[in-house]
């Protein structure tokens, strides 16, 4: 069971939104799970997930990777890969805040996150169309979880 999804992204910064734009539409089908948007600040992610046991997060990353690219990492397996953990357009990336989190030992037992490739993160710019796409898929994959999960 899923408790918290928490997409994370800057609404006027392109591919940057892919985060938002999969809570928007979780809650949209009316999840059952928490769903949270966050500008990436670390202490409010780690509060929100205090005491779960299940949490997704979702971003949109800088790895290299084709645009669109869905990565999936399970954080208990480890330290986030530093090509996905130290590119953010947020004061602090994800990776940092996974990482402080797992060093004060407030991790959830189970933390997952999909990071969507983008390349478009400048001000003003529109999400790419393969981000969109990826957003999409996102989206049908943790309905589908969600849904079982709650069932």
């Amino acid at each position: 069971m899923v408790d918290l999804v928490i997409g994370v992204g800057n609404e006027i910064r392109g591919d940057d939104r892919a985060g938002l734009a999969v809570i928007d539409a979780l809650a949209g089908k009316g999840s059952a799970a928490l769903l949270m948007r966050s500008d990436g600040d670390p202490l409010e992610m780690i509060d929100a997930w205090q005491g779960l046991s299940s949490v997704i997060l979702v971003d949109a990353v800088s790895s290299g990777s084709p645009v669109g690219t869905i990565h999936r990492i399970d954080v208990g397996d480890g330290p986030l890969p530093t090509m996905l953990a130290s590119r953010s357009t947020h004061l602090f990336g994800i990776g940092e805040a996974v990482e402080l989190a797992r060093t004060l030992d407030r991790l959830p037992p189970s933390l997952i996150v999909f990071g969507i490739e983008g390349s478009r993160f400048a001000p003003g710019s529109d999400m790419s169309p393969s981000v969109a796409e990826s957003v999409g898929t996102v989206v049908e994959e943790l309905a589908s979880l969600l849904e079982s999960a709650h069932a």
